[in-house]
């Protein structure tokens, strides 16, 4: 249970992180505050945090190639499709 409530407190910092670094002109500058993930690299507080892998595909990978589906345009996904296909039909 405890690697899912800092998971949580991790992410909610993360997105608080963001927040900040999005204001044009506010009290946060500098290039660490741009990117949370270097800022809550370096909390002395938080533990050593071993992921199960199926809980990382979960959390990090399946987003990501969600994001990357939103933004493929359809002339691209017309010109891969038989690889794309391929991929998703037969089994490795």
């Amino acid at each position: 249970m405890l690697l899912f409530e800092w998971t949580l407190v991790l992410l909610l910092a993360a997105v608080l992180l963001a927040a900040l670094a999005r204001r044009p002109r506010g009290a946060v500058s500098g290039a660490a505050w741009r990117s949370p993930v270097a800022v809550l690299a370096f909390l002395p507080i938080a533990p050593e945090i071993e992921i199960d892998p199926d809980l990382a595909l979960a959390l990090f990978v399946a987003p990501v190639l969600l994001d990357a589906a939103f933004d493929t345009s359809p002339r691209e996904l017309k010109r891969n499709a038989l690889p794309l296909t391929s991929l998703a039909i037969v089994p490795s």
